[in-house]
């Protein structure tokens, strides 16, 4: 039991760790990060009501197409993303440490490492340390790739002025991501065939690609942002004479 919450928990908490590391030039603060993590574990039990309800109707059946795409683009995708936007949003979002647009992907990252993280646990109760172990190797970076796309465009709409333009972008990063988790879970779900599984990797490994190239953006952004607000060091100028060669 230890072994399987260790595994169930290592993974998210390994992603949430890296993600605050690379936040380099504007670091944020551990009390924030840690209620978005704690958000993120608590939006996981509303998430789990809706989609039982939908369970309890039947629309599950893996082997219908129709109820196939309803189950992942809806039921999972759509659900469990809209949770996690409306955390995004009506908390960090709106709160003034939001202060740049890397913010974006860094919330969004801890609110769905902490939902990961309370799924995982209830996964590894129910279904043993093997499906604990898969889980931290797909589930848990595909939750932080979705996060990533979806902070990505929050980032960048909490600085439009334009408030026509701020909601496009907030849509955007909520569609983004429900396309990209609907059709991961898509591949994941079917039993059509076996081999359509691997395109659910496929599809985790392409989007981790614009993934990390969406956070290294806005990590570039945002050093040239801090480099203009940071003071200038004035320059001794005895010291600058002393050091110029003769």
């Amino acid at each position: 039991m230890v072994i399987q919450l260790a595994l169930a928990i290592f993974p998210t908490i390994l992603i949430a760790w890296v993600i605050y590391r690379s936040d380099r030039y504007e670091r944020e603060k551990w009390l924030p990060l840690t209620l978005c993590f704690i958000l993120g574990m608590v939006i996981t039990f509303p998430v789990m009501r809706v989609q039982e309800v939908f369970y309890v109707w039947g629309i599950d059946d893996p082997g219908n197409i129709f109820w196939l795409c309803f189950t992942s683009f809806l039921v999972v995708s759509f659900t469990e993303e809209l949770f996690k936007f409306l955390a995004l949003v009506l908390f960090p979002y709106l709160r003034p440490f939001f202060n740049e647009p890397l913010d974006g992907i860094i919330y969004a990252v801890m609110i769905s490492m902490g939902f990961a993280t309370l799924e995982n646990i209830l996964y590894a109760l129910e279904f043993g340390i093997s499906t604990t172990a898969l889980r931290g190797l797909t589930a848990v970076p595909a939750h932080a790739v979705f996060a990533t796309m979806m902070g990505y465009f929050v980032g960048k709409s909490k600085f439009k002025t334009d408030h026509k333009t701020r909601i496009r972008f907030l849509l955007m990063g909520l569609s983004i991501a429900v396309l990209v988790h609907g059709l991961y879970d898509f591949f994941i779900i079917q039993e059509f065939y076996d081999w359509l599984m691997l395109l659910a990797i496929v599809t985790l490994l392409v989007s981790i690609f614009f993934a990390v190239r969406m956070f290294k953006e806005e990590q570039a952004e945002s050093a040239i942002l801090w480099d203009k607000k940071l003071p200038k060091t004035p320059v001794d100028e005895s010291e600058e004479i002393e050091s110029t060669p003769k």
